[in-house]
């Protein structure tokens, strides 16, 4: 009962957040113009045959995780800022339960994160004639990678939601943070780029839901302190 309590409370949290973004569009307009613009700026600039072919397929990686890493960074941060600025953060305290409210954020980060990669990715392999071979491979290290993402900037932006200048630590923080599971993101694409098999990338799934459920973990244990400091 109690988990299934805290489910549908998640769930309303969640869905309070997708209604108040499909009004306003914050978050939405800022990570796909963000992500859109600097996709456009590296085609142009480097496009798809200024780079031996030899090193396409760890660069190309490279490239296509900061351009995601960024692009997300512009609005995810606001998940919690919002509240604050709002003044309704106080009301989401008495309305529901710490863990639900994370769940219920951590949901919203995610499925914006899913949206960015498959609006960003088809688009990216098309501007710099990205071949990948094992496309299985690719969707998990994506998924992964997005779950891992998702978790570690909503605590992150739980955490700073108060603080003046919150878009400046939000980027402090999170680059530090996320620096280890974006080179193991760009090794696992890197691998779904040059080979067919699933084999392939289990080493770099491995790595991506180890530092997705220590994230996970941590956030499960810190975040109810956070929220009620």
């Amino acid at each position: 009962m109690r988990a299934s309590s805290l489910l549908s409370e998640s769930l309303a949290v969640l869905g309070k957040e997708l209604t108040s973004e499909l009004r306003s569009r914050v978050a939405l307009n800022a990570v796909g113009l963000f992500a859109l613009t600097t996709l456009i700026a590296v085609a142009y600039q480097i496009g798809p045959y200024k780079i031996e072919e030899a090193d396409r397929p760890h660069l190309l990686s490279a490239l296509l995780w900061i351009i995601l890493f960024f692009g997300a960074t512009s609005g995810l941060a606001r998940v919690f800022v919002k509240e604050e600025d709002a003044r309704t953060a106080k009301t989401l305290r008495l309305a529901a339960r710490p863990l639900a409210v994370f769940f219920g954020k951590l949901g919203f980060n995610l499925i914006l994160l899913l949206g960015l990669e498959s609006l960003v990715v088809p688009l990216y392999c098309a501007l710099m004639s990205y071949t990948v071979e094992g496309v299985a491979g690719l969707v998990l290290v994506m998924a992964c990678g997005a779950v891992a993402m998702a978790a570690s900037s909503t605590m992150v932006a739980a955490i700073i939601a108060r603080a003046s200048g919150s878009g400046t630590l939000f980027a402090i923080l999170t680059v530090p943070l996320a620096l280890p599971l974006l080179v193991v993101l760009i090794q696992g694409t890197k691998a779904a780029a040059t080979s067919a098999a699933l084999a392939a990338v289990i080493p770099a799934l491995r790595a991506i839901v180890s530092l997705a459920g220590v994230t996970l973990v941590a956030a499960v244990y810190l975040f109810p302190v956070v929220w009620h400091d």
